[in-house]
């Protein structure tokens, strides 16, 4: 038996094992690593929005001990607390909008928007497409 073979006796096993388990309705690690997550994220997401300042420091804490995690394991202090603030604003948006589309959900692994942008006083409306139509514009009126 080469190693090919093992390979793909162990695949086969997984996709038994995994098929077995999804009949009936077990969720696997993975899955349940996820809803945790979003959960954890919408409920930090709640309490960033909070006008108590007891919640805002509460929301601050949690996502400096998901940074201070990942600093123990040896990862980059700035670096993981950047990309580590751009996945709980992800977890977040899509647990709020379920429904959007690839293009936001794309536009929301970037992070939140930069607090530059004045005119963002709220959360984009993910399902907005847009009311540019060139054919109303008076381009053509010279």
């Amino acid at each position: 038996m080469n190693a090919d073979d093992y390979v793909s006796a162990g695949a086969a096993r997984t996709a038994r094992w995994r098929a077995s388990i999804k009949q009936r309705s077990i969720p696997e690690t993975d899955d349940l690593d996820t809803a945790i997550a979003t959960a954890f994220s919408a409920f930090i997401g709640l309490y960033q929005r909070s006008e108590l300042l007891e919640h805002q420091q509460a929301a601050a804490g949690m996502t400096s001990l998901i940074v201070k995690a990942l600093q123990d394991a040896g990862y980059c202090g700035d670096e993981a607390a950047r990309r580590a603030e751009n996945r709980l604003y992800y977890l977040q948006m899509v647990s709020r909008y379920p429904g959007a589309s690839a293009s936001v959900r794309r536009r929301w692994e970037l992070g939140p928007p930069s607090e530059d942008d004045a005119f963002m006083n709220e959360d984009p409306d993910p399902l907005f497409e847009g009311d540019y139509d060139p054919a109303g514009e008076d381009v053509y009126d010279d």
